[in-house]
């Protein structure tokens, strides 16, 4: 199974999307996009992989899947996310009530 960063990076290039093109478009470095698509590091926003997606031209559960697969994968990538979606729900739980 193709990790996250080599599925970007094969996206990136069936569409002749340069490295340089893409990293301009989300707003990071260059070397930012680089270490996700040698997978030494992970996008950490939401915003980040929805508009990937979006320049991509997948739907961001397509862009989360495993190769071969429709089902998002129970990447490391989910897990950060959720978990940082939980810590800002128990902010904004001890902040409203």
């Amino acid at each position: 199974m193709e990790n996250f960063g080599e599925k970007i990076r094969e996206l990136r290039k069936e569409r002749g999307i340069t490295s340089y093109e893409m990293a301009t478009k989300l707003g990071i470095s260059r070397n930012t996009l680089t270490n996700w698509e040698r997978g030494e590091k992970e996008p950490h926003a939401v915003e980040i992989l929805e508009e990937m997606s979006a320049i991509l031209n997948v739907p961001l559960q397509e862009l989360l899947a495993g190769k071969g697969n429709s089902e998002v994968v129970e990447s490391s990538v989910i897990k950060k996310l959720d978990a940082r979606l939980t810590r800002l729900e128990e902010i904004f739980k001890k902040y409203l009530h």
